[in-house]
């Protein structure tokens, strides 16, 4: 009777970790910068082409006539670190003004997946 119940525990201590470890945390972050040109500057379209060829990053967003930019990445395949470092090589000065994690039912652009 012990035993059963050494491995009911056992079991059910398992079942416990491989929930938690299954979560659905989001792996996507939302960084927003507010970007100033310093002397010598690559052009910011030329800036928004390297940002967006860099693996993981999925949405980059500049309105017009602002100094804001939000970009949407995925942490799992690039860093925030990689991104600053790309402002900062093309002559930009930044401030991180906001940095956000994106649940899944906030993304209103994704087309929805039948499961």
């Amino acid at each position: 009777m012990k035993r059963y119940r050494l491995h009911v525990i056992i079991c059910i201590l398992l079942l416990v970790l491989i929930t938690g470890s299954c979560s659905s945390s989001s792996r996507k972050n939302e960084l927003i910068y507010r970007f100033e040109a310093t002397d010598p500057t690559v052009p910011f379209d030329s800036l928004k082409s390297e940002i967006l060829d860099t693996p993981g990053a999925e949405m980059l967003v500049v309105y017009p006539d602002s100094d804001v930019v939000i970009i949407h990445y995925d942490r799992f395949r690039t860093h925030q670190d990689i991104i600053e470092k790309q402002f900062l090589d093309c002559g930009y000065k930044i401030t991180l003004l906001e940095k956000n994690k994106i649940e899944e039912k906030n993304q209103p652009w994704q087309k929805k997946s039948k499961r």
